[in-house]
């Protein structure tokens, strides 16, 4: 049985909704994406202050990252094994369905 495109949505929606539910349980934050703007106004900010306080405050900041993507990595762990676990479940129920 081939998969239609209203489930391939279905699944899409439902992975969707698994990696958000991840992220409640998880730190009870919704992601948020890179905001360009307040980039900008850091940057700004940076080039204004001497070079030994914006170091320390870039080697700040570069740890937070770090340690935010680590955390983004493991969401996408969470979700794309999810995701993995559905289509074996669904393969599953659409090979019993056509036995």
């Amino acid at each position: 049985m081939e998969v239609t495109e209203k489930m391939r949505e279905f699944m899409n929606d439902l992975i969707g909704e698994r990696m958000e539910q991840v992220y409640q349980e998880n730190d009870g934050k919704q992601y948020d994406p890179f905001n360009e703007k307040l980039e900008l106004k850091l940057q700004k900010v940076l080039r204004k202050m001497p070079k030994k306080q914006e170091k320390v405050l870039f080697d700040y900041l570069t740890d937070t990252s770090n340690k935010c993507s680590d955390l983004n990595e493991f969401y996408y762990r969470m979700g794309l094994k999810d995701g993995l676990k559905l289509k074996e479940a669904m393969q599953a129920m659409l090979d019993a369905l056509t036995e």
